[in-house]
């Protein structure tokens, strides 16, 4: 049994290309190794270490999806709080113009 996790990407321009590479290479080895836990549990299905081996390594890739995942949300929710402070500054801005106007 083999599971592949994809993670939750809301805005690919939170990615840089460099964060696409290493996603890249860690799921070609996740699923390397899978394959591999995989072939040899088929050839000795009672082999406990295997076993134990394939439900660690399906939980560390879980492990993973869930901090790529929190990390996604966290420069998601950063985004938006820089737009929230460039508007509020922004607004800021126009009031100030506003009162200068009616302080002749």
């Amino acid at each position: 049994m083999f599971i592949f996790i994809f993670t939750f990407v809301g805005n690919e321009n939170m990615r840089t290309k460099i964060e696409n590479i290493h996603d890249l290479n860690y799921n070609n080895n996740q699923t390397l190794i899978g394959e591999l836990i995989k072939k040899w549990i088929k050839a000795k299905p009672k082999n406990e270490e295997l076993i134990s081996l394939r439900d660690a390594f399906i939980d560390n890739a879980i492990y993973v999806a869930c901090l790529q995942n929190e990390l996604t949300a966290c420069k998601m929710a950063n985004s938006d709080y820089l737009e929230q402070r460039n508007d509020a500054i922004l607004e800021l801005e126009q009031l100030k113009d506003d009162l200068d106007e009616y302080e002749l």
